[in-house]
């Protein structure tokens, strides 16, 4: 009966010694494996981040290339004229889309029928990027903000800078557009970039 009880003793000792050495070996599988956890979370972060600025830059895109750089039918406010503060990377263009910019591109005579103005801008307080769509007008206003900029729609979110200029800079006859974006990456390890930057050319096909 003694050597009975000695023996489950002995086993119940090498259960919990078993148990010890597992728990120290998974722990040390996690610290080996956790900067390769961590790193794999920043690139989906990352590459979420990129997809949310191409998609922005897609919702412009069209409206931008059928633009035109003729001399009043485009604008890139300036802190000067107005884009400052609550606003950053204001622009105003012509569109040739009736139907509240978003319909069918309007000809008259094989040029384009400009229908209307749209303003693009970062709202700086919530870090959106707005499109608006003015029908009452074809060239955009000389100082910014315009008379209103309601309805709006956001075309891009999490952006925490922004900047559109002319190309070639400082040109009285620009050819084309540049486009900067800057996203925030919302979670992310501090050892790692937590923001994505992405510049983009549009040229106007129409003078």
């Amino acid at each position: 009966m003694k050597r009975l009880l000695s023996d489950r003793g002995y086993l119940l000792v090498d259960m919990i010694v078993g148990l010890a050495l597992f728990g120290f070996v998974l722990l040390s599988i996690y610290h080996l494996y956790a900067p390769t956890f961590v790193l794999a979370q920043h690139i989906d972060e990352q590459l979420v981040a990129q997809q949310d600025v191409r998609l922005t830059l897609d919702r412009v895109a069209r409206a931008m290339h059928e633009t035109t750089t003729a001399f009043g039918r485009m604008r890139a406010y300036t802190a000067e004229s107005g884009c400052v503060d609550t606003y950053e990377g204001c622009i105003g263009f012509v569109t040739a889309r009736d139907a509240r910019c978003t319909g069918a591109f309007q000809l008259n005579g094989g040029a384009p029928d400009w229908q209307a103005t749209m303003y693009l801008w970062r709202d700086t307080a919530s870090n959106e990027l707005r499109l608006r769509c003015d029908a009452t007008t074809t060239f955009p206003s000389v100082t910014w903000p315009p008379p209103t900029l309601v309805p709006y729609v956001v075309v891009g979110r999490h952006i925490v800078a922004a900047s559109i200029t002319f190309r070639p800079a400082d040109s009285p006859n620009p050819t084309a557009l540049s486009v900067a974006l800057q996203e925030q990456i919302s979670t992310s390890s501090a050892r790692y970039q937590k923001s994505f930057f992405s510049r983009t050319i549009f040229l106007p096909q129409n003078r």
